[in-house]
């Protein structure tokens, strides 16, 4: 089946993206290093840079502050991007409807990281990271709004792909940063430095339109229903929000607990479990970036979306299966090999799969924004249940973990097929 030439059925395609406005290769690149240097400030200090300086304040409580901050962080990131996505929805300027969030909010969040990075205080750093939270998932909701925006249906594939590739690379590229700028304030203000840069290179040359004129005031209504898009009125759009947070729930949930596992387990020596987790950390991300841009392509030409879900959820329920009942290192290298080609097939059409469910091209940012919760969730509701996995049978119970997060991806593997406006 070739990729449709118009819209698909049930999708978002809003005047310009039609099937004859292919975006250019120009502006996939543009929004790939956008994606790649927003994503790589966000993550360097998230993974290492925000407990280092917590370290440094305030060292007699730092597991406590770290996690306060932490918390705090995410709870911002979880409420600011659909709320940007309304409000961007809503904006009138004459700089377009998108530009100015993408813009203004990746200023604001280097200014968050510079008080992190510059007040010697729990207080302030606390207060920069949520201030920065809030500001770049301002600018990572008008990001993502553009692509339904801007590119064609027949072309989504790819471009998903290419912003799956940077998410992904953007992982142990913001590590890297974190190891070479850790020392001192250049930990924040270098990585800040370079996502304005490359944001601003996007937006600036956007062909962007503003919003519709003549909204109703924005209400309390209007606010509440930033959060929610109705699942019963929108069945696809539900599913797939589902399909989402089962994936990612398998894609992220081992990440945190694989020190622990390699210590306790396998008996990986402290002194080198840094460098086995670096190492790991480079097969899973690296296959699963270059995996994400061949995939999308191959989307594109297929004309298909679901395969490729389905196709992540059995890759990752495989390499889960394999760290449930590995008893050596090799063993967990071929895991994380599976659990990252698994999540490169995913990403390859996550965003284009989610921009083809789209309820309203005048909510296109709100709703993309509710999409992009799912992501968040999974997060917070890994770290909660592990505890409790783990502790079944008298503790350290990985098969447990890992064999409940795969009947997780499995269960995607089923959710994305009740999905009836895409391929």
């Amino acid at each position: 089946m070739t990729a449709p030439s118009g819209p698909v059925a049930g999708s978002c395609t809003p005047p310009g993206a039609g099937a004859g406005a292919r975006v250019s290769r120009a502006f996939v690149l543009r929004l790939g290093l956008g994606y790649l240097g927003l994503y790589s400030a966000v993550l360097s200090v998230a993974l290492v840079t925000l407990a280092l300086r917590i370290e440094d304040v305030d060292p007699q409580h730092k597991e406590t502050s770290l996690a306060v901050a932490a918390s705090l962080g995410a709870l911002v990131a979880l409420l600011a991007n659909p709320l940007a996505g309304r409000l961007s929805d809503r904006s009138t300027s004459r700089w377009g409807r998108r530009r100015p969030w993408m813009v203004g909010g990746v200023a604001g969040g280097g200014l968050g990281l510079a008080v992190v990075a510059l007040v010697p205080s729990v207080a302030a750093v606390t207060a920069g990271w949520c201030f920065a939270q809030l500001c770049f998932n301002a600018t990572i909701a008008a990001l993502a709004a553009t692509v339904p925006e801007q590119v064609p249906p027949a072309q989504r594939g790819t471009v998903s792909g290419v912003v799956g590739f940077s998410q992904r690379l953007a992982v142990p590229l913001g590590m890297g940063a974190a190891a070479v700028f850790s020392a001192g304030a250049a930990g924040f203000l270098v990585p800040a430095a370079v996502a304005v840069a490359v944001v601003v290179l996007f937006a600036v040359p956007l062909h962007d339109r503003p919003g519709p004129a003549g909204r109703a005031p924005f209400s309390v209504r209007e606010f509440l229903g930033s959060f929610w898009t109705d699942p019963r009125a929108h069945p696809d759009f539900g599913w797939v929000w589902l399909t989402r947070f089962l994936t990612y729930f398998a894609s992220v949930a081992p990440v945190p607990y694989l020190p622990y596992f390699l210590t306790s387990r396998l008996g990986v020596g402290e002194g080198s479990v840094a460098a086995v987790v670096a190492l790991l950390t480079v097969v899973n991300y690296g296959l699963s970036a270059v995996t994400s841009v061949l995939c999308g392509w191959l989307s594109d030409r297929a004309g298909r979306r679901k395969p490729f879900v389905t196709a992540a959820s059995l890759l990752l329920a495989g390499g889960l299966a394999l760290l449930a009942t590995a008893d050596a290192l090799p063993q967990v290298y071929a895991a994380q090999a599976l659990l990252g080609i698994g999540s490169g097939f995913y990403f390859a059409v996550d965003m284009a799969l989610a921009t083809e469910v789209l309820p309203s091209s005048d909510e296109v940012g709100k709703d993309l924004g509710v999409i992009n919760s799912a992501d968040v969730l999974p997060q917070s509701v890994g770290p909660a249940l592990a505890p409790l996995l783990l502790g079944l049978g008298g503790g350290h119970n990985y098969p447990a973990l890992y064999g409940f997060t795969l009947l997780v991806g499995l269960a995607g593997a089923l959710t994305v097929t009740r999905i009836k406006a895409v391929a």
